[in-house]
């Protein structure tokens, strides 16, 4: 799914009117429209059984809450109250046309920040709409506005947000010290980066996108940038298995991985590869305990040394670095994969921070690298507070460093290439935990291994590894309790369910 930054959504209105002749008024309306009939599907019992407050910023987002309250009135719904919180000099030009248009209908308006019963109308409310800012905020949000915010999350009914909840900003998920906590939130056009990243999920509440009559063509060629991974991609970019295969025909992967008191990171990778479909996973590492292999029998493994393993007319992908370690060895073995020119290399872990050690970027286009935010910020040199402001950018900043894919894992993990960032709408915090990468490392060299290309197989891999954490806690179970051999395990029915469609 694409989304559309802040200045694209300007972008589209600005093409829309200006090519396609649909005015500011024109979208405003269609806006309002949509949102009131969304909120009576959606809201009916709470619309007719109580007072609907409609909140109204100075700004376009107040106007499309004018024409949506204007449209519930005219379907019958008469206990509308519109709370404006908009001084007289900060009203835009729409807005003003739209509150004269409002007061003609004959709707109940007060003034929000004037009106002495203003907290004993919102407490009698059954639904509150949010049309305060939208995505134009700014600034933060402080004086009554900041009152005005605090009363509305404090009450225990709905809360519908036009286009954003107020307070969050909508391209990077960050939100202001105060925002709108939203039951759902009704979007126009396209939804927006922020909403899947960072406070974005947890301010949203459930997202609907309202068509308000954007040109399918304007959208399409404007937001080119950004994308939202689900569970249809995932279908899609899961490798077939037809009844006739063999196990050459899913490719081999060599994953290299593991060392003293570590060797349960090569176990993890070597065996998720093989859940995901690998015809041949060959562990290659010096040394590695005859003990080890006992909990891993269909592994195949071969030492560094072997002219097997870098013999790439057999091997299709490599994994390399969960539990490597950061020495001349791991640098040697990168270095080794840039000359032989091998294509499909996922590096995490150790091999991350032994190519900022021994200075080996850039990597080649088709490779990736999966760091957390202490590793990216080895890499591109900026803190992690700031990485965390905005993962989009610092993504983007990683992809030009390294000069291959990358995978900032977190809430949510986004995968920048090029230009481009696709935000993965899966997992939660029950991933933060040592050995949940090495799990992700061998699922991505897998799908590597078995003919996917490196967006596909990056993104599908580590959609899959979020929603096997999201299943585990719609289960039931505590986020604290998943280990990741418990990922591992459940890679066979999350796969299943993928492909047959069946996802919660």
């Amino acid at each position: 799914m694409r989304l559309l930054t802040v200045d694209q959504c300007r972008e589209v209105d600005s093409i829309s009117c200006k090519v396609y002749g649909l005015t500011d008024e024109i979208l405003m309306e269609s806006a309002g429209i949509q949102s009131a009939r969304e909120c009576q599907q959606n809201f009916y019992p709470e619309l007719t059984r109580g007072l609907t407050v409609i909140v109204c910023g100075p700004g376009n987002n107040g106007g499309d809450g004018l024409v949506m309250a204007r449209h519930l009135h005219s379907m019958g719904f008469r206990n509308i109250l519109v709370m404006l919180a908009a001084p007289k000099t900060k009203r835009s030009a729409m807005f003003k046309i739209q509150l004269k248009r409002a007061e003609l209908h004959g709707l109940r308006i007060v003034d929000a920040f004037n009106e002495a019963k203003k907290s004993e109308q919102i407490r009698s409310a059954t639904l509150i709409v949010d049309a305060l800012f939208g995505i134009g905020l700014k600034s933060k949000i402080e004086g009554e506005f900041r009152s005005l915010v605090d009363q509305m999350n404090a009450l225990k009914v709905p809360t519908v947000s036009l286009d954003c909840p107020s307070g969050l900003n909508c391209n990077t998920g960050i939100a202001s010290e105060v925002a709108i906590k939203a039951h759902t939130t009704f979007t126009f056009g396209l939804p927006k980066p922020g909403f899947f990243t960072a406070d974005g999920p947890s301010l949203v509440g459930k997202l609907r996108v309202l068509s308000v009559g954007y040109p399918y063509e304007c959208l399409r060629g404007v937001a080119t940038t950004n994308f939202v991974f689900n569970d249809k991609l995932a279908r899609r970019y899961l490798p077939a298995r037809k009844e006739r295969s063999n196990k050459s025909d899913f490719g081999r992967l060599v994953v290299i991985a593991g060392s003293e008191n570590m060797w349960g990171a090569g176990i993890l990778a070597a065996q998720s590869a093989y859940r995901m479909g690998t015809g041949y996973v060959i562990w290659a590492a010096n040394d590695i305990p005859v003990e080890k292999l006992e909990l891993t029998p269909e592994v195949l493994t071969t030492s560094l040394d072997s002219d097997e393993v870098w013999d790439l007319r057999k091997i299709n992908a490599y994994a390399i670095g969960p539990g490597l370690g950061v020495g001349d060895e791991t640098a040697k073995i990168i270095r080794k994969l840039k000359s032989l020119k091998a294509e499909k290399v996922i590096l995490d872990a150790d091999a991350i921070t032994a190519c900022v050690k021994y200075k080996l970027f850039p990597l080649p286009k088709s490779w990736v690298v999966t760091p957390h935010a202490a590793e990216l910020s080895r890499i591109i040199k900026v803190e992690v507070k700031q990485i965390e402001s905005d993962r989009f950018r610092a993504a983007l900043l990683g992809a030009e460093k390294t000069g291959c894919h990358v995978l900032l894992k977190g809430y949510r993990s986004i995968l920048a290439y090029e230009d481009r960032c696709m935000v993965i709408n899966a997992g939660n915090s029950a991933l933060a935990k040592a050995g949940s990468g090495d799990v992700l490392t061998g699922m991505i060299g897998g799908l590597l291994a078995q003919g996917s290309d490196t967006l596909q197989a990056t993104a599908t891999a580590a959609y899959v590894h979020g929603r096997i954490a999201d299943d585990w806690v719609r289960m039931g179970f505590d986020k604290r309790s998943l280990q990741p051999s418990d990922l591992k395990e459940g890679l066979s029915s999350m796969l299943s369910r993928i492909t047959q469609g069946v996802v919660f």
